[in-house]
């Protein structure tokens, strides 16, 4: 039997160089030559074996090739010696040759006189096979070991053994079936003998056995709905629940709701609820066509395809003439007829138009017949050319030429993928499914469960047994579900407790996970062992570990809170690294990233209106969305091409969508039904489940769905949480892109330089936020305590005595000084830093008429550097004023920001230009006496808030201009930027970590990230911050090595 195939092939199609198996099966594992040089290959091509075995009277070849041409061995004498045979043979009677012992009785005449086949048993001995030549008898033992004794090979042949995966034969033994094909519901053998014999398979605990076999759980036995196909599980209920007499079906006694009446389908076992029903006009969709009735609407896709669809046939009316194929000849009233019928007296076309005056003067026997390719047929209208099935007549009227049935048949021809042949095609399946009788779709070896979370329940359905169980019930309604079929785990949201739980598959287990959130979407990471949510109030995409305890709020990981507006599903492709969602804000659309929040990008915007729902079909790659206002389900390629709309004519309120294998399913909140059609084509649709209660989340549940994918997040080990990113190809998923994996930390720690670790920060390192009347200290350790808070972290904040503006400001930590420029004085004030608060000191700096617009403090000598709005060249003074010297006059325009590194003796400084220059923003640096000033970048905005790194080796800047913060090397190499925020005002930089503020109208937002993971936002305020600083007791030490 052929690998992945239910095709069986003969024992000598077997390496004979020619494909038989559609995944060449037969031609693997073909030896070319035998390892060892002494040993002899068998003529299958399959074996090798030693030398000294062949022509031993014994064959060891399957195929016998080992005793095949074996000369005689005779005694070196005279010529009139008698014949000596070699051991394992024996001679003839005329004594002139000998014959393998083997070969006696063999059905096959080997000595020319014929005596090796004389006097042979005809009957056979106890215990004893006949050959089928019926001249030679073997043990009954030897049959169907493997080696063929009888010539003709009989006892090797029809020796099946079953096994899980071919435990069936059908069809004249062309096609094997596993064992759970069997007694399915569906025939899969086109003798139908797969569903001979089928007898109802008992069900299992706490299941109620419906009396056409299906099993139900025990817990929707005599509940007033019929879940049984024959409704058996309602017959003869003692009390029925109470229902309104015009909801309740006559004879069966169901319970409907009114969405259930006349709504097309038979739910009373007697059909009432579909009689006596007022046909009312409808309004048909954006995708729809409207049948002649006008009370029926089918997708625009549905008219004129060759199918009836309306009720009415209007669909299929005024559609002109149909083409006929190319072996099919067209009338002139548009009939297609056999080329067969032409021409042979007989009228087959209504006008007539198959006989004609051309059949008798001129046809393929006439002179001058065209040279056709294939086959000539007689027309009334002269010989024509035709080609065979699988060929298309070319432009010549006389060469047929191959036609791709693969890339022209639409819908395609091939249910997984093809491959087009000469004069025809052969479908192949996906690994994992096998090929259908009609050889064009393919069916999974195991059962698929559908996965419904109904009001207040979690539903199994088995789509081949149609068997139903309840996996839980719960208090509150269950929006969203998921599944690890690894851990046979089941993941669901409860709202109103505003937690993530679980519930076992096999035990019935039931935890919780995440408290406190609020969620419409989760999505199970099976590769990296994550779980992900939406949390749309927050707008975050958040990430944990899964677990079967609960998780605290701190080890929470952020993985997008950017940009996202109102997104409503999520969905992970852990086997690529991807990550999908929607959003139905303002402007309702699909989003792709890596699961990492990486190389983010927007997959489809047009054609898209409220998605509600996310799914992928693995088979073709392609993103498949449920729309509630366009009433329809969508599809696009993952790269966002491609896009398709598939209008059915019943989904009034879709609420989710899954896809598998060839079709497409959905839950409908206002029918409340759980439904499945045709993926590409819309067709055949059917309801699978119908309940009182809403049915919201559906998942598809087998293990084709969570393929065994290598995580290389095994490799990684992070300290904290690893998720996987975007990778190159890898792993089983052939031709897949594989995905990679990143560590990243909780809320408050940071990501070390190995890429692996998370620490928190230093206790002592602390910001400084200044405001136009006050200055907040905030400790980075309260990080851990929370984010994206919507109010002050643990926080002091003081007044400024004596400061009326407060416009900038530095800090000298260990003479815990700080220096305050004062907008409305044209001043810089030193105040002292205490647990108390700040105490006045002296005036520095008192200009006239002047503003102070950037600072920075020498924290060895105290020397305080400056520029001002109508002084723009750079100053220094002496900490109690009494001396200013200008240190840099280049002609400086809008100095707006300097940076100090007494070690190095470095001096930084931004500027908007140069005056009297036409000139671009640039950062300039020079010792801190002056000398040597070099231009480092002019490719900014508008820098500002510069700063030193903490060893001094690079330079860091917003660029409010531009949203992002720039860093460089002192030498001007090595540039790098991040995005940070289009209102970005003010920047600081602690421990590797970078802090930036945005203003957003009134509202000041705190962001910060550790440039490896994704920025994360600590805090929002309603205060107008004009500048941030971090300090540490570590982050001023070294001597100056300037002179004072």
């Amino acid at each position: 039997m052929c690998r992945g195939s239910t095709l069986c092939i003969s024992q000598t199609q077997l390496c004979d160089t020619l494909r038989d198996c559609p995944d060449d099966f037969d031609e693997e594992s073909c030896i070319t030559k035998c390892p060892n040089g002494g040993e002899f290959r068998c003529k299958d091509r399959r074996t090798c074996i030693e030398r000294s075995l062949v022509c031993d009277g014994r064959s060891h070849c399957h195929d016998g090739s080992d005793e095949v041409g074996c000369p005689t061995i005779a005694a070196p004498t005279s010529q009139t010696a008698p014949l000596k045979c070699r051991m394992g043979s024996r001679l003839c009677k005329d004594g002139r040759e000998c014959v393998l012992h083997s070969h006696v009785c063999d059905g096959e005449v080997d000595c020319k006189d014929g005596s090796d086949e004389q006097d042979c048993e005809l009957l056979c001995k106890a215990g004893q096979f006949l050959c089928a030549h019926g001249k030679k008898c073997i043990d009954q033992q030897q049959v169907c070991d493997g080696k063929a004794q009888c010539q003709d090979r009989s006892d090797e042949m029809d020796c099946f053994k079953p096994t899980k995966s071919c435990s069936h034969r059908c069809d004249n033994n062309s096609r094997c079936l596993p064992e759970t094909f069997l007694c399915d519901g569906e025939r899969d053998c086109v003798d139908g003998s797969d569903e001979d014999g089928c007898v109802a398979k008992p069900c299992g605990q706490q299941q109620y056995q419906c009396s056409n076999g299906q099993c139900v759980s025990e817990a929707l036995h005599c509940d007033g709905h019929a879940d049984c196909r024959d409704h058996s599980d309602e017959a003869g209920c003692a009390k029925p629940p109470h229902c309104p007499p015009e909801r309740r079906c006559p004879n069966s006694h169901e319970c409907l709701v009114e969405e259930w009446l006349c709504d097309g389908e038979e739910d009373c076992q007697d059909g009432s609820d579909e009689r006596n029903c007022k046909v009312s006009p409808v309004t048909c969709g954006e995708f729809q066509w409207s049948c002649l009735s006008k009370s029926q609407c089918i997708p625009a896709t549905w008219r004129c395809d060759g199918q009836k669809d309306c009720e009415d046939q209007s669909d299929e009316a005024r559609c002109g003439q149909v083409k006929c194929s190319n072996q099919l000849y067209q009338c002139g009233s548009g009939e297609c007829v056999d080329h067969s019928l032409l021409c042979d007296h007989i009228i087959n076309c209504p006008d007539g138009s198959d006989e004609g005056h051309g059949c008798s003067t001129k046809n393929c026997s006439s002179p001058g017949t065209p040279q056709c390719d294939q086959h000539c047929v007689s027309t009334p209208y002269g010989p024509r050319c035709i080609c065979a099935a699988g060929f298309r007549l070319q432009a010549n009227g006389l060469s047929c030429g191959d036609v791709d049935e693969c890339n022209e048949a639409l819908p395609p021809i091939c249910s997984h993928t093809c491959l087009n042949t000469h004069s025809s095609f052969l479908c192949r399946c996906h690994h994992g499914y096998l090929l259908e009788p009609n050889g064009r779709s393919c069916k999974t070896q195991d059962e698929a469960h559908l996965l419904a979370s109904v009001q207040y329940e979690l539903l199994v359905l088995g789509l081949r047994s149609s068997s139903l169980s309840v996996l839980s019930t719960s208090q509150t309604p269950v929006f969203c579900v998921d599944y690890d079929w690894r851990d046979q785990r089941v993941y669901w949201v409860s709202l109103e407790e505003e937690s993530i739980k679980w519930t076992s598959i096999n035990t019935k287990d039931t935890g919780t996970l995440v408290k406190g959130v609020k969620s419409e979407s989760i999505a199970v990471d099976w590769v990296g062992r994550n779980l992900y949510w939406l949390d749309g109030l927050a707008s975050q995409i958040l990430a944990v570990r899964l677990s079967t305890s609960a998780v605290k709020s701190q080890n929470y990981i952020v993985v997008l809170d950017e940009d996202l507006e109102q997104p409503r599903s999520l969905l992970l492709l852990p086997h690529k690294g991807l990550m999908f969602w929607s959003e139905v804000g303002s402007d309702p659309q699909i989003e792709r990233s890596g699961m990492d929040g990486s190389e983010r990008k927007v997959v489809v915007t047009r054609g898209v209106s409220w998605p509600v729902s996310l799914s992928v079909d693995t088979l073709t790659d392609r993103i498949y969305w449920a729309d509630e206002k366009l009433q329809c389900i969508g599809s696009v390629s993952l790269e966002g091409h491609n896009v398709r709309h598939l209008q059915l004519t019943e989904m009034p309120s879709p609420f989710s969508v899954t896809v598998f294998n060839d079709m497409v399913y959905w839950s409908d909140t206002r029918r409340r039904t759980i439904q499945v059609s045709h993926k590409n084509t819309g067709k055949n649709r059917k309801v699978l489940l119908k309940r009182p209660g809403q049915p919201f989340g559906i998942r598809m549940m087998h293990p084709l769905r969570q393929t065994n994918v290598s995580s290389p997040c095994e490799k990684l080990q992070c300290s904290n949480l690893c998720l996987l990113a975007p990778g190159l190809s890898t792993g089983p998923m052939a031709g897949s892109t594989g995905p990679k994996a990143v560590c990243r930390c909780a809320a408050g720690l940071l990501l070390a330089g190995d890429g692996l670790t998370c620490s928190a920060l230093v206790d002592s390192t602390f910001l400084l936020l200044l405001s136009p009347t006050a200055v907040t200290q905030i400790y980075l350790s309260t990080i851990h305590n929370g984010v994206g808070l919507k109010q002050w972290p643990e926080h002091h904040i003081w007044s400024l005595p004596g400061v009326h503006q407060a416009s900038g400001l530095d800090l000298a930590v260990q003479d815990r000084t700080l220096y305050l420029a004062d907008a409305a004085q044209g001043s810089v004030d030193l105040l002292k830093l205490s647990s108390s608060g700040l105490t006045p000191g002296s005036r520095v700096l008192n200009l006239q008429d002047d503003t102070v617009m950037a600072l920075a403090v020498d924290w060895v000598t105290l020397n305080l550097y400056w520029s001002s709005s109508k002084q723009p060249d750079l100053h220094v003074t002496t900490t109690r004023g009494q001396h200013t010297a200008p240190l840099l006059q280049p002609g400086l325009q809008g100095t707006t920001s300097i940076a100090l590194h007494p070690p190095s003796g470095r001096l930084c400084f931004t500027a908007l230009g140069q005056v009297n220059v036409r000139s671009l923003p640039q950062v300039d640096c020079a010792f801190m006496d002056g000398r040597s000033q070099k231009l480092l970048w002019r490719k900014a905005v508008m820098p500002t808030s510069l700063l030193f790194s903490n060893k001094g080796t690079h330079l860091y800047w917003a660029d409010i201009g531009a949203g992002v913060i720039g860093s460089i090397l002192l030498d001007g190499s090595g540039y790098k930027q991040f995005k940070a925020d289009p209102g970005l005002m003010s920047f600081t930089l602690a421990e590797n970590i970078l802090l930036w503020s945005s203003l957003d109208k009134d509202v000041t937002r705190l962001w910060f990230t550790d440039g490896f993971q994704p920025k994360q936002l600590w805090f929002e305020v309603k205060t107008n911050v004009v500048a941030l600083r971090v300090y540490s007791k570590t982050s001023q030490k070294g001597e100056s090595t300037t002179t004072q």
